[in-house]
């Protein structure tokens, strides 16, 4: 299995990660900064610079979302956030590439993962972390954060099989390439969890855990490793807008002979599963979207609002 650390070619494998499926983006297309603003590269800190290894989405101004596998080893131990920074509105993989104009970093200060998340003990389950930045971002047109709504129909609308989402990365670009020094994206469709796990390889089904979706082609389109904790986010227009929606965080991918399997699908975690987790750290989570530019995105039904209308009466069992 292949973790997928949307870094290597696309996504791609986590850099601690050992004998786990790994993605990447293959035969994907170079990206607008305006097409994916959300996207941001996540290093470790070196000695001499900064070394790209996972992806992950921006979802408020110091906060962001990753793969736990990018930010863990030895199955549950964190390592320490100051090892870590992120960098928004870049095109290029190299941390201090002068291209780069519009490119915004910080130190990441704090990394919050699931408690039960345990790496392979576990098969990859509750692979998601946050990421506590040392400073903020400012929006603009090329550095805005993915929307994100736990609404379960609005869920379900979003992921019908064929639906496409969009994933972008500097993961390999092939089965056995390099990673790739610009940013690449890719169109990959949602794939129903009975045909994921029916027709994907037998050794990879361990790995489709309950909290996981799968999308992708058999193409060769495909992320890959250095990839790994990029997003997947599905379109839905707004009153005349289109807006991105935050469905899933590349998690793993089956392996191959070569460095990565591009003819299957891989496994994203399912945000929905996820909705306290993210709310402990972001309780209005659900609001942040689209307030930037003097825009608001109408509100589509939240948790608490769900609650709020339920006329549900509870009855003791006596």
């Amino acid at each position: 299995m292949i973790l997928l650390c949307l870094f290597v070619a696309c996504f791609g494998v986590a850099a601690y990660a050992k004998n786990v499926p790994v993605p990447r983006v293959s035969q994907g297309y170079l990206v607008d900064l305006a097409t994916a603003p959300w996207h941001v590269g996540l290093y470790r800190k070196t000695a001499s610079s900064h070394k790209q290894i996972c992806g992950g989405t921006i979802i408020a101004k110091r906060v962001v979302i990753t793969a736990a596998h990018c930010v863990t080893k030895d199955r549950h131990i964190v390592l320490p956030a100051s090892q870590f920074a992120v960098a928004a509105g870049k095109i290029y993989r190299l941390w201090n590439d002068i291209h780069d104009v519009d490119a915004q970093k910080s130190d990441v200060k704090e990394i919050k993962v699931p408690p039960r998340y345990q790496g392979a003990v576990t098969n990859y389950q509750h692979d998601i972390a946050l990421l506590l930045l040392t400073a903020h971002f400012n929006y603009t047109d090329h550095v805005k954060p993915a929307c994100l709504n736990f609404d379960p129909e609005f869920d379900e609308k979003q992921l019908q099989e064929g639906q496409w989402g969009k994933v972008v990365g500097w993961g390999l670009t092939g089965k056995n390439s390099r990673k790739s020094e610009v940013l690449q994206g890719a169109t990959l469709q949602y794939i129903t969890i009975d045909k994921c796990i029916e027709q994907c390889p037998a050794g990879f089904r361990s790995l489709i855990t309950g909290d996981k979706i799968c999308a992708g082609y058999k193409n060769g389109t495909a992320v890959c490793r250095g990839d790994s904790g990029g997003g997947l986010v599905l379109p839905e227009v707004v009153d005349g807008i289109e807006w991105y929606f935050l469905r899933g965080v590349i998690s793993t991918s089956p392996t191959s002979a070569g460095l990565c399997n591009i003819y299957t699908w891989s496994t994203f975690t399912h945000l929905l599963q996820h909705e306290h987790f993210v709310k402990s750290v972001l309780p209005d989570v659900e609001k942040t979207c689209g307030i930037f530019g003097g825009i608001r995105l109408p509100r589509l039904v939240d948790s608490n609002q769900r609650s709020e209308n339920c006329k549900c009466v509870c009855t003791s069992g006596t």
